[in-house]
């Protein structure tokens, strides 16, 4: 009997998937991490943002219709991105989580990627 609940418990959480509200992040799910770590390393050398190389990223889900998610680079800077699906474009926008942190009065609003 547990052999079978652990077996569905394995069956249920692999065919889970994250649920993206915006098609950006759709995409950006579908990719291999290397090609996700790429394409979010171009956004931010394209919104002048110091990062050598997006090394890791993390999807933490959706909160009131945006996308949240989070990059380290390379060099240990990390930040937050909330994208937003508007009619007929996709509004990106991203902080430092240094930033965030400093401007936060709750702590745990801060960045969880390590």
């Amino acid at each position: 009997m547990t052999r079978l609940l652990c077996t569905m418990l394995l069956c249920a959480l692999g065919t889970a998937q994250a649920s993206a509200q915006t098609a950006v992040s759709q995409q950006l799910l579908e990719l291999e991490d290397d090609e996700r770590n790429a394409a979010f390393t171009l956004m931010l050398q394209d919104g002048h943002r110091k990062c050598d190389q997006v090394v890791r990223t993390l999807f933490r889900g959706t909160v009131l219709g945006m996308d949240e998610w989070e990059a380290m680079c390379r060099d240990r800077r990390s930040y937050s991105f909330s994208m937003l699906a508007e009619p007929d474009q996709t509004m990106i926008s991203f902080l430092s989580c240094n930033d965030l942190l400093a401007t936060s009065k709750n702590k745990a609003t801060g960045c969880r990627i390590k």
